[in-house]
């Protein structure tokens, strides 16, 4: 099934008298109508010896004989002008896209500026060069071409139907056409996926277009122009019967550096060595300070080392056992099994949970989340 949403003008929106002035101007810019015949028939008049003839009527094969209705109209009739646009709206990288996010859309306009009705197939496909001064860096997947819904022209996308043409549009007609695209989770922050939609005229070879039915692609008529046929003139930008527009979707998301490391907090001997007896200290560092937007339900798991054992009131006391530090915001947490405490840490066994369903954490757009917790190794 198709989806056809056209403009039929400026009529709709203006009284009769504003729209009575119009009709002419519209003729004028538009053009007369491809299809439309064109009928001429000369009559000359002549004397002889000062005496006046019957008049001969012209003949497209030539007529000698005198009188009315004894000659042939000249007729030809008018052939089609191929002239339509396509551009993207809003001439920018204005798709936000995260990673895992579906229905992403860009829009597009198409415009009819020829003199006769015209189908429009579209396709739409990965663009590997820049669009708007942006350089191609991925690729989102399963695009969807859809129309408008309502009045075309500023309407709201149609979310359910899919169309591969326009069927019909109306000379002067506009349609806007939304490309749907879904990203991958695999995309991360900064890059951009540029797409290209095409459109190409189509219609069948006597103009008459069928309701419903995407006709054929144009080919330019060749050759000196035939009077009896509907013959067909590419204006379009590059006078080749399709036009294309790009535009990009930028992927916005988090960007997250996770680092560990550890340090010798004490030793027996002030070795600053990793001996029996040590106390060392994990820092883990999760950094979105290159993200371009919140990473949220952040949650670290840690499976402590059986060979040290994880220390308990490290950092203030009793049920003070994790150190956090999210973007310069100080707490602490406690260690206790399955996080009876609610603070969005727990140690079960060796796996060690920061930031769970009772405590979820978000790390903010250019922030750093710093975790420490301390382990002994065993001295025996």
């Amino acid at each position: 099934m198709k989806t056809l949403v056209k403009r039929t003008g400026l009529f709709a929106r203006l009284g009769l008298t504003a729209a009575a002035v119009l009709l002419s101007q519209q003729a004028l810019a538009l053009g007369t109508d491809a299809g439309t015949t064109v009928s001429n028939l000369a009559t000359v008049v002549y004397e002889v010896n000062g005496n006046l003839q019957t008049g001969i009527e012209s003949d497209p094969n030539g007529n000698s004989t005198p009188g009315a209705n004894q000659g042939t109209s000249t007729d030809f009739v008018v052939d089609r002008r191929v002239d339509f646009t396509l551009i993207e709206i809003d001439n920018a990288h204005t798709t936000p896209v995260a990673p895992g996010d579906t229905d992403v859309v860009a829009a597009f306009r198409l415009t009819n500026n020829g003199n006769a009705i015209m189908d429009f197939r579209l396709s739409v496909a990965d663009f590997a060069g820049t669009a708007h001064g942006i350089a191609d860096s991925t690729d989102l997947g399963n695009y969807r071409i859809r129309a408008a819904n309502g009045q075309g022209l500023g309407g709201t996308p149609d979310l359910v139907t899919d169309l591969d043409y326009v069927d019909e549009l109306d000379e002067e007609g506009v349609v806007d056409i939304y490309v749907f695209a879904d990203a991958p989770v695999t995309v991360s922050n900064g890059q951009y996926a540029n797409i290209q939609l095409t459109a190409t005229a189509a219609d069948d070879a006597a103009a008459a277009a069928t309701p419903g039915v995407l006709d054929g692609d144009l080919a330019e008529s060749p050759g000196a122009d035939d009077p009896n046929l509907i013959e067909s003139v590419f204006a379009d930008t590059d006078n080749n019967g399709f036009e294309q527009a790009e535009d990009g979707y930028e992927i916005i998301s988090a960007a997250l550096e996770v680092t560990k490391n550890y340090a010798v907090f004490s030793d027996p001997f002030g070795s600053g060595k990793a001996l029996p007896g040590a106390v060392i200290e994990y820092t883990i560092t999760v950094d979105n300070s290159t993200g371009s937007t919140n990473a949220t339900d952040v949650s670290i798991s840690d499976a402590i080392d059986g060979d040290v054992t994880f220390l308990l009131g490290q950092y203030g006391g009793a049920g003070q056992d994790i150190s956090i530090d999210n973007g310069g915001a100080a707490s602490t947490c406690s260690a206790d099994t399955a996080a009876v405490d609610a603070d969005g840490c727990s140690l079960d066994g060796a796996a060690l949970v920061i930031g769970n369903a009772n405590g979820p954490i978000t790390v903010l757009a250019g922030e750093i989340l710093t975790v420490q917790f301390r382990v002994e190794i065993p001295n025996l």
